[in-house]
């Protein structure tokens, strides 16, 4: 009889738990924002308002739709899910390329250097750097072979 192989448990950095954490909290505040948004577009409708509800719900529309994006994310990367891992790590390239282009044209052109978007490009360099050195954790464990017994 063969006795079945037992699932192997991948244990998540805490680093992964963390930065999953801060992805879902994302999440829900920009689908706050979102619900707010098309909510407040509605004033619009109040005779004499001023208020641009069309940009208000589009806007808010899109955060909405950007929050259920994150959430999915981050719960993929409290899942270890080797596409929530590839979704971070190129957010991560994204920003960190945006961020440093921002810190290269100032420079260039002669602009006050901001020391948040130098703090910036740091802490993105450092979770980019990060989701490198966890990727093995996030594909799936190899089964041991299976143990046969008499």
């Amino acid at each position: 009889m063969m006795a079945s192989p037992e699932p192997v448990r991948r244990r998540r950095p805490l680093g992964i738990t963390i930065l999953g954490g801060l992805v879902l909290l994302a999440s829900l505040v920009l689908a706050i924002a979102g619900l707010a948004g098309m909510f407040l577009s509605f004033a619009s409708l109040i005779p004499g308002s001023q208020i641009p509800g069309a940009n208000l719900f589009v806007g808010g529309l899109i955060f909405f739709v950007i929050a259920i994006i994150l959430g999915i994310a981050g719960a993929g990367l409290l899942r270890l899910k080797v596409w929530a891992w590839w979704l971070a790590f190129l957010v991560a390239l994204g920003s960190l390329a945006w961020t440093a282009y921002g810190l290269y044209s100032a420079s260039s052109s002669g602009a006050a250097f901001e020391l948040s978007s130098l703090v910036t490009v740091v802490i993105v360099a450092v979770i980019f750097v990060y989701l490198i050195t966890v990727y093995g954790r996030f594909r799936k464990p190899k089964a041991e072979a299976p143990v046969k017994t008499k």
